[in-house]
């Protein structure tokens, strides 16, 4: 059973999320992770979300706590005492804001192809255990302003929701600076995944029987 190159698309996060979380309860093959974690995984999963600010899922948007304190990290640059913060990465690393970076980039050229912002900082992730999970974002201006991110590893059911949330958020950030509208996102997950611990809960969400 092929178990890598998937392309998911749908309308709203909700969509996609669901539709994400019963391709990799169907297909995923069992990988025992580098913490010792019992996982299923499927290789190269393509996500599309058409409109990034429809439905959430109901589970994701009763912890809107949640949801707040993960924008706060993905946009705020400053790292309130984490192994990293994707705000700190992007936004203050050595003292570049690389997103102001893409933004002024695109006012000056439209239709670049290098407003791309990376997280990954070899001198420091290749001796880490806590390394980030997303390694890079990319804007593309055409009719509106797409968004496309980069996972190495994507906790699919705990963390999907989140990132698309913020990711979200960041592309509305963009969008305002350089007047234009938000378009669509698009997300390359690498390794897309579910815990072993998580599959009740999902069995519950998607009404299947585990």
């Amino acid at each position: 059973m092929r178990r890598s190159n998937f392309f998911v698309q749908g309308r709203t996060p909700k969509d996609v999320w669901y539709r994400g979380l019963k391709l990799i309860m169907s297909r995923g093959a069992h990988v025992l992770d580098e913490r010792g974690s019992n996982t299923k995984e499927i290789l190269n999963l393509m996500t599309r979300i058409e409109e990034p600010r429809g439905n959430f899922p109901e589970e994701i948007l009763k912890r809107e706590r949640m949801l707040i304190e993960y924008e706060d990290q993905f946009l705020s640059p400053e790292n309130k005492g984490f192994s990293y913060t994707y705000g700190e990465r992007l936004r203050n690393w050595e003292g570049i804001d690389q997103i102001q970076v893409i933004i002024e980039r695109i006012r000056n050229t439209k239709n670049t192809r290098r407003a791309t912002a990376t997280t990954w900082i070899p001198a420091i992730d290749s001796k880490r255990e806590e390394v980030p999970c997303m390694i890079l974002v990319d804007f593309k201006l055409r009719e509106k302003l797409e968004l496309t991110a980069l996972f190495r590893s994507h906790d699919f059911y705990g963390a999907y929701p989140y990132n698309i949330y913020a990711l979200s958020k960041l592309q509305e950030y963009a969008a305002r600076e350089i007047k234009a509208k938000p378009g669509g996102i698009t997300v390359l997950s690498i390794s897309a995944h579910i815990y072993a611990g998580d599959l009740q809960s999902i069995c519950s969400i998607l009404g299947e029987p585990l």
